[in-house]
């Protein structure tokens, strides 16, 4: 029997969710890709709620064109004009990091590196932000949470609107990890819109 591939594996997630989806072989939904003839590019792209999952996978002759990630994305009407990414604090923070925040709680800052060309972060990190992560990363890592304006453009819903998401750079197939994206990663996005709300009142 021949084996299945991991795309494949994944578009049985929203057929037996009842989702409809998008792929590079089908695309009505929410997207529309002209193929460049000299990468083969692969994605699924479907919503749950509010919610877009979203996994690309493309691989170019050109050096540098290659570029795989899987991700959860929502709408995020932060009034403020400021991005941010969130990671887990590691040694990638010595090489590659700029911009870094802090957010003045030792338990937090300790976990987790912010980084951000705006001095003003919100205080949207809490102890229940740092377990959903902590969960997540468990399962899926390297994880990063960004707050970014026009960052997903294969997405007509979200093509030029500021988003929140949470992403991985890798594909990502199988139910049980599909499922922490959609749901735990759902419940600290929400967790997260909810604090930046709370400190704009």
């Amino acid at each position: 029997m021949e084996e299945r591939s991991a795309f494949d594996i994944l578009i049985d997630y929203p057929k037996e969710k009842g989702l409809n989806y998008d792929t590079h072989n089908s695309s009505s939904r929410f997207y529309l890709i002209t193929n460049d003839p000299i990468s083969k590019t692969k994605y699924v792209v479907f919503k749950n709620d509010s919610l877009f999952f979203c996994a690309f996978d493309s691989y170019a002759t050109k050096a540098y064109m290659n570029k795989t990630y899987t991700g959860v994305y929502k709408l995020f009407g932060l009034a403020e004009d400021i991005e941010f990414n969130i990671y887990k604090k590691d040694w990638l923070d010595y090489i590659v990091r700029y911009n870094k925040r802090k957010t003045g709680f030792k338990n937090i800052d300790n976990y987790f590196t912010i980084t951000s060309k705006s001095e003003w972060i919100p205080r949207l990190l809490t102890e229940q932000t740092v377990t959903l992560f902590q969960k997540i990363n468990e399962k899926i890592h390297p994880i990063q949470l960004i707050v970014r304006n026009d960052y997903v453009q294969i997405v007509k819903e979200l093509k030029g609107k500021k988003v929140i998401g949470l992403e991985t750079n890798q594909w990502i197939y199988k139910k049980e990890d599909v499922d922490i994206l959609i749901d735990t990663g759902g419940e600290l996005i929400e967790n997260i819109m909810y604090a930046c709300a709370q400190h704009r009142v």
